[in-house]
């Protein structure tokens, strides 16, 4: 069975064990989620940095599109559907500098309810004026397997 998605919070058990930094990048990816989810540009506004790039590789045949982060936020923004993307077991990795980093995870997104997409995002934040904020973002998908149709 593949891993299931993680809510919209650390659990608690694998909190304890994350460094506050950890959390505090977890907690920005989650958020871009979360604003991605409920559309709103104010709390996208929150989580990111509109100059910042996007590489979107759709399923194939869908070629791989490049946008910037503010240019997908209105994008988004004007969607009807209904829209859930969840990440899981998200890796960070953060600079000696401690002024860069990555998370990467796999995600699934369900579209108006239906698993419509899975793979994996890479998340590249700047700390900017002592917040992480979301300045780039990669990812690759794919349809989704009988199984992962079923994914929450």
């Amino acid at each position: 069975m593949p891993p299931r998605p993680m809510g919209w919070t650390i659990p608690t058990h694998v909190s304890a064990n994350l460094s506050e930094e950890t959390q505090a990048i977890i907690a920005v990816t989650q958020g871009f989620l979360t604003a991605l989810n409920t559309k709103s540009r104010v709390d996208f506004d929150k989580h990111c940095i509109r100059a910042g790039g996007m590489s979107l590789a759709a399923p194939l045949p869908t070629a791989l599109r490049f946008c910037t982060i503010g240019s997908f936020i209105e994008h988004v923004a004007t969607l009807k559907d209904n829209i859930d993307e969840r990440i899981w077991d998200p890796v960070v990795k953060v600079h000696e500098a401690g002024n860069l980093a990555t998370a990467w995870a796999p995600f699934r997104a369900k579209i108006n309810g239906v698993v419509d997409h899975v793979g994996v995002q890479l998340f590249v934040l700047y700390r900017m004026n002592g917040e992480w904020k979301v300045t780039g973002l990669a990812d690759s998908c794919r349809l989704p397997t009988e199984e992962e149709m079923n994914m929450d």
